[in-house]
């Protein structure tokens, strides 16, 4: 995955500390102009010279998984998201995407490993794209690698549904309470369009050579937004070459030259990171075409056969291996052949199988330097709950990354993945980001959000790096109880909590939480103290803070209140009540030079007027 999660945890901060009522007063009811609340359009010019020019077809398939065939209207739906899409897509590119047919996709698991589902369900040798729809996240995000998956040059792009609980909590959130049901529908159904047509091409032009971009209005930005119009001038030069080559049946070998060709041109709207990072693949790929190869260091005259197995590996895993094992004989030393003995094997019989562990420990005998089979035995073992066996695999797959010719960045960025998404340790994620160099990776940013958001700063006192992601989701379970009313089971969890790790400030800003909304005023602001006493940049709690000051009607109360609300917001920018109980508080206290200032810096962070 070339763009990490990210967001995961942005998303679960979102749509859990942002979910329930908010403590603030409700605003008096005005009428409602929706074309406040509503997402951008999707906008291009015509290509020139062909206006008028009836689009190229391309064809796909689309599977779709259970989870989303439950859904009432699912098929309907998925239509308006893929119209949606050609209605940027026959003018920019002049194309349009055509369903030649629908497929159950009898698919389990977790979401993350789709794509690779996909890819063995479906070859897709006869489509320009397999779109496969899977079942939503459990909470909302505005990471695209969180939001789908795709691979550069791919046939396969994974888009998961849209998560209907947290992303219209995280939309309510910003609506005000004027509104009528009917209106908040429709709101919710325009972003709910937009939001998963982006999401479809985003990952359509990672397939076609896409970088990502630094505007947030574009569609390549790894950061979805309800301001997304358009891809970039430069992406679109991008994807017309590699489109046009792909419809015209060319092979990977001859897109990826004219690829870099384009790439090595100087622009300022790339993230530089990625661009060297999808430059260093398509030399890859390039130079393996030179040199006669077709998958990596398979030798030319087994590649067919080579080809052959992967496919048979979809329909049956035991012949495959009797094929494959029959071609190591031919080509005992090739760490490639191998490794796909390895990855069938981690299938079935498994990870904890000690014929698949010494298949796996025979590639890194014969490829001393690479990481990719620590990689895969980690995530395996993490799939199977052994942290500590995973650590381990992960430690190894570090020590190798330094010895990369190319792909030192991927390697990076699935060291911190698979660290964050499936071990749950923040703090060993951070590590991998410092140590590539990725500090202000979308990552990065969203473990910084999660750790203020709910109260697990790094090097918190008792708790171990493998037992933060444990403690994590005991807040984000407590809050939810919150929300929803059952204080009761929520203090059950907080008291679970205090039990391994005592006294942390996540714990303390729930039930400062639980307090305020019992209206133990008193209890809620020591609570909410502690909290900000042991972690200053608890913004969760600083908002809580601020919203108690504000209910004392003393004199000097809304300056406390006001000074609160400035730390949570600095600490937490997408905090959004505590912008909006800020703007009440400057309108107490007469302050119209700072409350128009907040509207101001509002409107321009959220793209909306503040409520």
């Amino acid at each position: 995955m070339r763009s990490l999660a990210v967001a995961a945890a942005v998303a679960s901060a979102f749509a859990l500390a942002c979910g329930g009522a908010s403590p603030e007063a409700a605003e008096p009811k005005q009428r409602v102009d929706l074309s406040h609340y509503l997402p951008a359009q999707f906008e291009s010019e015509p290509i020139k010279g062909h206006e008028k020019d009836d689009p190229r077809i391309a064809h796909v398939r689309v599977w779709t998984d259970a989870a989303v065939r439950v859904a009432p209207k699912w098929k309907d739906d998925l239509t308006d998201q893929i119209d949606a899409a050609n209605q940027l897509l026959q003018p920019l590119l002049g194309v349009r995407l055509q369903i030649d047919a629908w497929k159950d996709w009898d698919r389990t698991g977790d979401v993350h490993g789709a794509l690779a589902q996909l890819q063995a369900v479906d070859a897709g040798s006869d489509a320009a794209w397999v779109i496969g729809y899977t079942g939503p996240l459990d909470v909302a995000t505005k990471a695209m690698s969180e939001l789908g998956d795709a691979r550069l040059l791919g046939r396969h792009v994974v888009v998961h549904a849209w998560a209907d609980k947290p992303e219209t909590d995280l939309i309510a959130m910003s609506l005000p309470s004027e509104m009528t049901d009917g209106e908040r529908q429709e709101v919710v159904g325009a972003h709910r369009r937009h939001k998963q047509a982006a999401v479809l091409l985003h990952h359509l032009a990672i397939t076609l050579g896409a970088v990502s971009t630094t505007e947030p209005s574009w569609l390549d930005n790894p950061l979805y937004s309800a301001k997304q119009t358009t891809f970039p001038d430069r992406t679109r030069e991008l994807l017309a070459m590699s489109l046009a080559e792909r419809l015209g049946g060319s092979t990977d070998q001859v897109i990826a030259p004219k690829l870099v060709e384009q790439l090595d041109k100087e622009w300022g709207g790339w993230v530089a990171a990625d661009r060297d990072q999808v430059v260093a693949q398509l030399r890859a790929i390039v130079d393996a075409a030179r040199s006669g190869k077709t998958a990596g260091d398979v030798p030319a005259e087994a590649a067919s056969q080579y080809d052959r197995i992967r496919e048979l590996r979809k329909r049956d895993a035991h012949q495959a291996l009797v094929e494959l094992d029959n071609l190591l004989a031919a080509y005992p030393g090739n760490a490639t052949l191998h490794q796909l003995k390895c990855d069938i094997m981690i299938d079935k019989p498994g990870i904890a199988s000690k014929e698949t562990r010494a298949a796996c420990a025979r590639v890194s005998e014969l490829a001393p330097g690479d990481p990719t089979p620590h990689f895969a035995v980690a995530e395996a073992l993490a799939a199977a709950n052994d942290i500590r066996g995973a650590r381990a695999e992960l430690v190894a797959a570090e020590a190798k990354i330094g010895n990369l010719d190319h792909g030192v960045v991927e390697a990076w960025k699935r060291l911190a993945d698979d660290y964050y998404t499936k071990l749950h340790a923040p703090t060993w994620a951070e590590d991998a980001l410092a140590k590539g160099k990725l500090d202000n990776d979308p990552q990065a940013i969203a473990i910084h959000t999660e750790r203020v958001r709910y109260g697990v700063p790094r090097g918190l006192k008792g708790v171990a790096p493998e037992d933060e992601g444990a403690l994590l989701v005991a807040v984000h379970k407590a809050l939810e109880l919150t929300y929803g009313n059952k204080h009761g089971e929520a203090r059950k969890v907080l008291d679970a909590a205090d039990k391994k790790w005592p006294n942390t400030p996540g714990v303390l800003g729930v039930r400062c939480d639980l307090a305020l909304r019992d209206g133990d005023i008193g209890d809620a602001r020591e609570l909410c103290a502690r909290a900000v006493q042991l972690q200053p940049t608890e913004s969760w709690a600083l908002y809580l803070s601020g919203v108690i000051a504000l209910k004392d009607t003393s004199a000097g109360a809304a300056q406390v209140g006001i000074a609160q609300l400035k730390k949570a917001i600095e600490a937490d920018p997408e905090l959004g009540q505590a912008w909006r109980a800020l703007a009440q508080a400057y309108a107490r206290v007469h302050d119209t030079a700072a409350l128009d200032k907040l509207r101001a810096d509002y409107a321009a962070k959220f793209n909306q007027n503040l409520p």
